[in-house]
Protein backbone atom coordinates (compact mmCIF):
# COMPACT_ATOMS: atom_id res chain seq x y z
CA UNK A 1 0.00 0.00 0.00
CA UNK A 2 1.38 3.39 -1.12
CA UNK A 3 0.82 6.33 1.30
CA UNK A 4 3.04 8.84 -0.27
CA UNK A 5 0.53 10.67 -1.09
CA UNK A 6 -0.71 11.35 2.14
CA UNK A 7 2.60 12.56 3.59
CA UNK A 8 2.22 16.08 4.88
CA UNK A 9 4.28 18.56 7.35
CA UNK A 10 3.16 17.85 11.21
CA UNK A 11 -0.01 19.60 11.98
CA UNK A 12 -0.49 21.80 15.18
CA UNK A 13 -3.14 19.58 16.64
CA UNK A 14 -5.27 21.50 19.58
CA UNK A 15 -5.86 18.90 22.10
CA UNK A 16 -8.43 18.76 25.16
CA UNK A 17 -9.69 16.19 27.49
CA UNK A 18 -12.87 13.95 25.76
CA UNK A 19 -15.60 13.46 27.93
CA UNK A 20 -17.56 10.54 26.13
CA UNK A 21 -21.10 9.12 27.57
CA UNK A 22 -22.63 5.81 27.30
CA UNK A 23 -25.61 6.12 28.22
CA UNK A 24 -23.70 8.31 29.13
CA UNK A 25 -20.08 8.22 30.31
CA UNK A 26 -18.97 10.58 32.04
CA UNK A 27 -15.38 12.10 33.63
CA UNK A 28 -16.91 12.96 37.07
CA UNK A 29 -15.78 12.41 41.00
CA UNK A 30 -17.12 9.78 42.92
CA UNK A 31 -19.50 11.96 45.86
CA UNK A 32 -22.50 10.11 46.34
CA UNK A 33 -25.42 11.45 44.54
CA UNK A 34 -28.34 12.73 47.30
CA UNK A 35 -31.05 10.41 47.17
CA UNK A 36 -34.02 10.90 49.37
CA UNK A 37 -34.59 7.66 52.08
CA UNK A 38 -35.54 4.67 50.48
CA UNK A 39 -38.01 5.60 47.36
CA UNK A 40 -38.91 8.70 48.55
CA UNK A 41 -39.29 11.15 45.88
CA UNK A 42 -39.93 15.28 47.03
CA UNK A 43 -42.25 17.51 44.95
CA UNK A 44 -41.61 21.00 45.57
CA UNK A 45 -44.47 23.76 45.09
CA UNK A 46 -43.17 26.92 45.07
CA UNK A 47 -46.01 29.64 46.14
CA UNK A 48 -45.20 32.95 45.30
CA UNK A 49 -42.46 32.11 42.89
CA UNK A 50 -44.08 31.03 39.72
CA UNK A 51 -47.47 30.53 39.26
CA UNK A 52 -47.03 28.41 35.63
CA UNK A 53 -46.42 25.00 35.68
CA UNK A 54 -43.87 24.26 33.08
CA UNK A 55 -42.92 21.24 30.58
CA UNK A 56 -40.97 18.47 31.41
CA UNK A 57 -37.93 18.63 29.73
CA UNK A 58 -37.88 15.55 28.12
CA UNK A 59 -40.87 16.41 26.66
CA UNK A 60 -39.63 19.47 25.77
CA UNK A 61 -37.29 17.88 23.08
CA UNK A 62 -39.23 14.99 22.62
CA UNK A 63 -37.38 12.29 24.30
CA UNK A 64 -37.19 9.57 26.58
CA UNK A 65 -36.63 10.13 30.58
CA UNK A 66 -33.49 7.15 30.27
CA UNK A 67 -32.62 8.90 26.52
CA UNK A 68 -28.50 8.79 26.02
CA UNK A 69 -26.52 12.33 25.59
CA UNK A 70 -26.06 11.58 22.38
CA UNK A 71 -29.68 11.26 21.33
CA UNK A 72 -30.64 14.23 23.80
CA UNK A 73 -28.16 16.09 21.83
CA UNK A 74 -29.40 14.89 18.12
CA UNK A 75 -33.37 15.98 19.33
CA UNK A 76 -31.96 19.36 20.45
CA UNK A 77 -30.10 20.09 17.40
CA UNK A 78 -32.89 18.95 15.38
CA UNK A 79 -35.70 21.09 17.21
CA UNK A 80 -33.15 23.91 17.44
CA UNK A 81 -32.98 24.48 13.62
CA UNK A 82 -36.55 23.87 12.91
CA UNK A 83 -37.48 26.67 15.62
CA UNK A 84 -34.23 28.92 15.09
CA UNK A 85 -35.71 32.35 15.11
CA UNK A 86 -33.64 33.14 11.68
CA UNK A 87 -35.91 30.43 10.29
CA UNK A 88 -39.05 32.04 11.39
CA UNK A 89 -38.71 35.49 11.28
CA UNK A 90 -41.43 37.71 13.42
CA UNK A 91 -42.86 34.07 14.85
CA UNK A 92 -43.10 35.12 18.68
CA UNK A 93 -44.43 31.59 19.40
CA UNK A 94 -41.45 29.93 17.43
CA UNK A 95 -38.94 32.18 19.62
CA UNK A 96 -40.29 31.25 22.67
CA UNK A 97 -40.17 27.64 21.55
CA UNK A 98 -36.59 28.01 20.65
CA UNK A 99 -35.90 29.57 24.35
CA UNK A 100 -37.29 26.78 26.21
CA UNK A 101 -35.79 23.81 23.79
CA UNK A 102 -32.59 25.61 24.65
CA UNK A 103 -33.33 26.38 28.43
CA UNK A 104 -34.27 22.20 28.12
CA UNK A 105 -30.96 21.11 26.55
CA UNK A 106 -28.69 23.10 28.95
CA UNK A 107 -30.36 20.94 31.94
CA UNK A 108 -30.31 17.68 30.12
CA UNK A 109 -26.63 17.91 28.45
CA UNK A 110 -25.07 18.50 32.47
CA UNK A 111 -25.15 15.34 33.84
CA UNK A 112 -25.32 16.77 37.32
CA UNK A 113 -28.20 19.19 36.47
CA UNK A 114 -29.87 16.00 34.64
CA UNK A 115 -29.69 14.17 38.01
CA UNK A 116 -30.79 17.15 40.60
CA UNK A 117 -33.37 17.79 37.69
CA UNK A 118 -34.54 14.23 38.12
CA UNK A 119 -35.34 14.29 40.95
CA UNK A 120 -37.70 17.52 41.83
CA UNK A 121 -38.75 18.25 38.23
CA UNK A 122 -38.81 21.56 36.03
CA UNK A 123 -40.96 23.90 38.64
CA UNK A 124 -38.55 22.99 41.70
CA UNK A 125 -35.65 23.08 39.47
CA UNK A 126 -36.06 26.38 37.86
CA UNK A 127 -36.93 27.87 41.36
CA UNK A 128 -34.02 26.34 43.37
CA UNK A 129 -31.33 27.42 40.47
CA UNK A 130 -32.79 30.95 40.71
CA UNK A 131 -34.62 30.53 37.14
CA UNK A 132 -32.19 28.59 35.09
CA UNK A 133 -30.08 31.37 35.51
CA UNK A 134 -26.11 31.22 35.23
CA UNK A 135 -25.90 30.01 38.45
CA UNK A 136 -27.09 26.60 37.81
CA UNK A 137 -28.51 24.33 40.60
CA UNK A 138 -25.71 25.94 43.10
CA UNK A 139 -26.96 26.10 46.61
CA UNK A 140 -30.00 23.33 46.06
CA UNK A 141 -29.24 21.76 49.30
CA UNK A 142 -28.85 25.14 51.05
CA UNK A 143 -30.73 27.94 49.18
CA UNK A 144 -34.16 30.16 50.24
CA UNK A 145 -32.78 31.66 53.84
CA UNK A 146 -30.79 28.77 54.31
CA UNK A 147 -32.42 26.17 55.05
CA UNK A 148 -31.03 22.29 54.46
CA UNK A 149 -33.28 20.03 52.56
CA UNK A 150 -31.39 16.99 54.89
CA UNK A 151 -32.49 19.60 58.30
CA UNK A 152 -35.88 19.14 57.27
CA UNK A 153 -35.94 15.38 56.41
CA UNK A 154 -34.58 15.13 59.76
CA UNK A 155 -36.78 17.14 61.56
CA UNK A 156 -39.76 15.78 59.77
CA UNK A 157 -38.83 11.85 59.61
CA UNK A 158 -36.08 11.88 62.40
CA UNK A 159 -33.49 11.13 60.06
CA UNK A 160 -31.56 12.63 57.72
CA UNK A 161 -31.66 12.20 53.96
CA UNK A 162 -29.99 8.61 53.00
CA UNK A 163 -27.31 8.66 50.66
CA UNK A 164 -26.79 6.46 47.84
CA UNK A 165 -23.73 5.41 46.80
CA UNK A 166 -23.15 4.27 43.10
CA UNK A 167 -20.85 1.54 42.70
CA UNK A 168 -17.33 1.96 41.54
CA UNK A 169 -15.00 -0.68 39.43
CA UNK A 170 -11.63 -0.37 38.15
CA UNK A 171 -11.42 -2.72 34.45
CA UNK A 172 -7.91 -2.64 32.46
CA UNK A 173 -7.64 -2.64 29.08
CA UNK A 174 -4.81 -3.27 26.65
CA UNK A 175 -4.04 -0.23 24.41
CA UNK A 176 -5.49 -1.99 21.17
CA UNK A 177 -8.57 -2.94 22.89
CA UNK A 178 -8.80 0.85 24.13
CA UNK A 179 -8.33 1.95 20.26
CA UNK A 180 -10.60 -0.27 18.39
CA UNK A 181 -13.47 -0.86 21.74
CA UNK A 182 -14.35 -3.98 22.98
CA UNK A 183 -16.63 -5.79 25.57
CA UNK A 184 -15.97 -6.18 28.79
CA UNK A 185 -17.28 -8.19 31.50
CA UNK A 186 -17.33 -6.71 34.88
CA UNK A 187 -17.80 -8.20 38.29
CA UNK A 188 -18.25 -6.69 41.42
CA UNK A 189 -20.26 -7.33 44.65
CA UNK A 190 -23.73 -5.30 44.99
CA UNK A 191 -27.14 -5.32 46.32
CA UNK A 192 -29.98 -6.15 44.78
CA UNK A 193 -33.61 -6.53 45.07
CA UNK A 194 -34.52 -9.63 47.34
CA UNK A 195 -35.94 -12.06 44.97
CA UNK A 196 -38.04 -14.10 48.04
CA UNK A 197 -40.16 -10.43 49.10
CA UNK A 198 -39.90 -8.91 45.48
CA UNK A 199 -37.98 -6.21 47.59
CA UNK A 200 -40.45 -4.89 49.73
CA UNK A 201 -38.92 -6.84 52.85
CA UNK A 202 -42.18 -8.27 53.30
CA UNK A 203 -42.68 -12.20 53.47
CA UNK A 204 -45.46 -13.54 51.10
CA UNK A 205 -48.43 -13.89 52.82
CA UNK A 206 -47.90 -11.65 56.11
CA UNK A 207 -50.76 -10.19 57.77
CA UNK A 208 -50.75 -6.68 56.88
CA UNK A 209 -51.91 -3.37 58.39
CA UNK A 210 -52.80 0.03 56.89
CA UNK A 211 -50.30 1.88 57.72
CA UNK A 212 -50.61 4.84 60.84
CA UNK A 213 -47.98 7.16 60.14
CA UNK A 214 -49.83 8.01 56.60
CA UNK A 215 -53.13 6.67 56.70
CA UNK A 216 -52.53 3.80 54.36
CA UNK A 217 -52.23 7.06 51.53
CA UNK A 218 -48.37 5.96 51.41
CA UNK A 219 -47.12 9.78 50.77
CA UNK A 220 -47.13 12.48 53.77
CA UNK A 221 -46.95 16.44 53.19
CA UNK A 222 -45.19 19.05 54.92
CA UNK A 223 -44.46 22.76 54.30
CA UNK A 224 -41.00 24.71 55.16
CA UNK A 225 -41.11 28.12 53.67
CA UNK A 226 -42.03 28.49 50.11
CA UNK A 227 -42.05 24.83 49.90
CA UNK A 228 -44.28 21.91 50.37
CA UNK A 229 -42.91 18.84 50.34
CA UNK A 230 -44.73 15.94 49.08
CA UNK A 231 -42.69 12.51 50.42
CA UNK A 232 -42.87 9.07 50.29
CA UNK A 233 -44.26 7.92 53.83
CA UNK A 234 -40.33 6.15 55.23
CA UNK A 235 -43.01 4.01 57.44
CA UNK A 236 -44.53 2.00 54.34
CA UNK A 237 -42.46 2.99 51.81
CA UNK A 238 -45.34 4.13 50.07
CA UNK A 239 -47.31 0.79 50.20
CA UNK A 240 -49.71 2.13 52.51
CA UNK A 241 -49.53 -1.17 54.22
CA UNK A 242 -46.57 -2.56 56.75
CA UNK A 243 -46.42 -5.61 59.01
CA UNK A 244 -44.01 -6.82 61.87
CA UNK A 245 -43.17 -9.46 59.85
CA UNK A 246 -39.95 -9.51 58.26
CA UNK A 247 -38.83 -11.83 54.80
CA UNK A 248 -36.84 -14.38 56.13
CA UNK A 249 -34.38 -14.03 53.49
CA UNK A 250 -33.26 -10.65 53.90
CA UNK A 251 -34.46 -9.72 57.14
CA UNK A 252 -36.29 -6.73 56.30
CA UNK A 253 -34.17 -4.05 54.12
CA UNK A 254 -35.67 -5.84 50.97
CA UNK A 255 -32.13 -6.70 49.35
CA UNK A 256 -29.44 -8.81 49.41
CA UNK A 257 -25.89 -8.79 48.63
CA UNK A 258 -24.46 -10.34 45.43
CA UNK A 259 -22.44 -10.74 42.57
CA UNK A 260 -23.28 -9.23 39.48
CA UNK A 261 -21.69 -9.79 36.15
CA UNK A 262 -22.66 -6.50 33.75
CA UNK A 263 -21.34 -6.39 30.01
CA UNK A 264 -20.03 -2.98 28.92
CA UNK A 265 -19.69 -2.06 25.47
CA UNK A 266 -16.47 0.26 25.34
CA UNK A 267 -16.41 2.54 22.58
CA UNK A 268 -13.50 2.94 20.79
CA UNK A 269 -10.74 5.48 21.31
CA UNK A 270 -11.29 5.90 25.26
CA UNK A 271 -8.57 7.10 26.96
CA UNK A 272 -6.49 6.19 30.20
CA UNK A 273 -8.79 7.29 33.42
CA UNK A 274 -12.19 7.68 31.40
CA UNK A 275 -15.04 6.86 33.69
CA UNK A 276 -17.90 4.89 31.99
CA UNK A 277 -21.29 5.38 33.91
CA UNK A 278 -23.79 2.80 32.95
CA UNK A 279 -27.32 3.62 34.46
CA UNK A 280 -28.96 1.52 37.03
CA UNK A 281 -26.35 -1.62 36.40
CA UNK A 282 -25.03 -0.85 39.96
CA UNK A 283 -27.43 -2.62 41.59
CA UNK A 284 -30.94 -2.00 43.26
CA UNK A 285 -30.97 0.84 40.84
CA UNK A 286 -27.90 2.64 41.57
CA UNK A 287 -25.40 3.48 38.95
CA UNK A 288 -22.00 1.74 37.78
CA UNK A 289 -19.02 4.06 37.14
CA UNK A 290 -16.56 1.84 35.43
CA UNK A 291 -12.93 3.37 35.43
CA UNK A 292 -11.08 2.65 32.23
CA UNK A 293 -7.19 1.89 33.17
CA UNK A 294 -5.04 1.36 29.27
CA UNK A 295 -2.21 -0.17 29.70
CA UNK A 296 1.21 1.39 27.55
CA UNK A 297 2.20 -0.26 23.93
CA UNK A 298 5.00 -1.26 23.36
CA UNK A 299 5.14 0.18 19.71
CA UNK A 300 2.95 3.52 19.51
CA UNK A 301 2.58 6.22 21.84
CA UNK A 302 -0.92 8.01 22.22
CA UNK A 303 -1.38 11.83 22.53
CA UNK A 304 -4.94 12.12 22.63
CA UNK A 305 -6.49 11.23 19.25
CA UNK A 306 -3.04 10.84 17.55
CA UNK A 307 -0.61 8.36 17.30
CA UNK A 308 3.50 8.93 17.41
CA UNK A 309 5.53 5.58 16.32
CA UNK A 310 9.34 5.44 15.29
CA UNK A 311 10.87 3.79 12.15
CA UNK A 312 14.44 3.02 11.96
CA UNK A 313 16.14 3.29 8.43
CA UNK A 314 19.79 2.70 7.22
CA UNK A 315 21.97 5.47 6.15
CA UNK A 316 22.00 4.20 2.52
CA UNK A 317 17.74 4.68 2.86
CA UNK A 318 18.50 8.38 3.94
CA UNK A 319 20.12 9.40 1.24
CA UNK A 320 19.47 7.52 -1.65
CA UNK A 321 15.35 7.11 -0.49
CA UNK A 322 14.24 3.61 -0.73
CA UNK A 323 11.24 1.66 1.04
CA UNK A 324 10.17 0.98 4.56
CA UNK A 325 7.55 -1.32 6.21
CA UNK A 326 5.54 1.55 9.13
CA UNK A 327 3.21 -0.07 11.41
CA UNK A 328 -0.36 1.33 12.03
CA UNK A 329 -2.89 0.96 13.81
CA UNK A 330 -4.75 -1.25 11.06
CA UNK A 331 -1.74 -3.44 10.01
CA UNK A 332 1.28 -2.38 8.47
CA UNK A 333 2.30 -0.47 5.08
CA UNK A 334 5.17 0.53 3.01
CA UNK A 335 5.81 3.74 2.85
CA UNK A 336 8.56 5.94 0.60
CA UNK A 337 11.45 7.25 2.16
CA UNK A 338 12.80 10.64 0.26
CA UNK A 339 16.23 10.85 -0.47
CA UNK A 340 17.74 12.97 2.04
CA UNK A 341 16.57 12.27 4.97
CA UNK A 342 17.41 13.47 8.20
CA UNK A 343 17.83 12.09 11.55
CA UNK A 344 13.90 12.71 13.41
CA UNK A 345 12.76 13.83 10.58
CA UNK A 346 8.94 13.25 11.15
CA UNK A 347 6.43 12.63 7.98
CA UNK A 348 2.45 12.88 9.23
CA UNK A 349 -0.38 9.74 7.65
CA UNK A 350 -3.56 11.72 8.00
CA UNK A 351 -6.41 9.72 9.46
CA UNK A 352 -4.45 6.88 10.63
CA UNK A 353 -4.98 7.53 14.27
CA UNK A 354 -7.44 6.54 16.63
CA UNK A 355 -11.06 7.56 16.43
CA UNK A 356 -12.40 10.08 18.18
CA UNK A 357 -14.99 9.32 20.99
CA UNK A 358 -18.52 10.30 19.95
CA UNK A 359 -17.30 11.14 16.40
CA UNK A 360 -15.82 10.00 12.56
CA UNK A 361 -13.19 11.93 12.59
CA UNK A 362 -9.56 10.05 13.39
CA UNK A 363 -6.34 11.37 14.61
CA UNK A 364 -3.25 11.22 12.63
CA UNK A 365 -0.08 9.08 12.78
CA UNK A 366 3.33 10.94 13.41
CA UNK A 367 6.09 8.77 11.85
CA UNK A 368 9.53 10.06 13.12
CA UNK A 369 12.65 8.15 11.39
CA UNK A 370 15.36 6.78 13.51
CA UNK A 371 18.99 5.76 11.86
CA UNK A 372 20.68 2.10 12.72
CA UNK A 373 23.35 2.94 15.35
CA UNK A 374 26.27 0.56 15.25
Amino acid sequence: MELAGLLTQPAIVSRKRTVISLRSYVSISVAPIFEPPSTMRLGFHATGFQQMSKRDYYEVLGVKRGATAAEIKKAYYALAKQHHPDMNKGDEKSEEKFQEIQHAYEVLKDDEKRAMYDQVGPDAYDQAAGGGGPEGFEGFHRGYGGFDVNEVLNSFFGVGAARRSSVKVAVSLSFQEAVHGCAKNVVFRTRVPCQTCKGTGIPPGAKTYNCKSCGGTGHKRFNKGPFTFDATCERCDGVGKYTDEKCPTCRGPGTVKTTKQVTVDVPPGVENGMTMKVQGEGGNGADLFVELQVSDDPIFRRDGADVHVNSTISFTQAILGGEVQVPTLSGDVSLKVRPGTQPNQKVVLRGKGIKMVDSKRYGDQKLAYKFYSF
